[in-house]
């Protein structure tokens, strides 16, 4: 029996014949399914991205961020492919609350359709807190002497 040619480290002829070259049928595939937590992280994500939302840094300190105090605060219901988004979040003034709520709505529901491929029937956001924006700059910096 001869080997198989070689051009470089490219195999050129396979020596497994059971391996199929044609694609599968969608319906063989399998089913992917994404966790509870996935969903949870990728909203948390969807939602931080939308300018006018507060990080989580900026709406509790260290003891209430331990707590789970800090927003946005993120509840999904799912069934299957499909989910309800509830949201709480912290908002930065003066960023006009409607179009902020909007936004984190749409930037949802498309992201947890592309990266998750969830179906969102419904998001509701609440905007529990507006925080100062000094508050979400951090603390100065220090200031190096010359």
């Amino acid at each position: 029996m001869s080997e198989p040619a070689r051009g470089g480290d490219v195999l050129l002829d396979d020596p497994r014949p059971d391996v199929r070259a044609e694609a599968l049928d969608a319906a063989d595939r399998g089913v992917l399914r994404v966790a509870d937590r996935v969903v949870d992280k990728v909203t948390r994500a969807a939602v931080l991205g939308v300018a006018g939302v507060a990080p989580a840094a900026a709406t509790a300190g260290t003891v209430g961020r331990a707590l789970g105090r800090s927003y946005p605060q993120v509840v999904c219901s799912r069934a299957g492919d499909r989910a309800r988004v509830l949201l709480e979040i912290a908002l930065v003034w003066p960023y006009p609350a409607a179009r902020v709520a909007r936004e984190v709505c749409e930037a949802v529901t498309d992201q947890l359709l592309v990266l998750a491929g969830v179906q969102v029937d419904e998001v509701r956001t609440t905007v529990a807190r507006i925080i100062d924006p000094s508050d979400v700059a951090g603390p100065p910096k220090e200031q190096r002497v010359r």
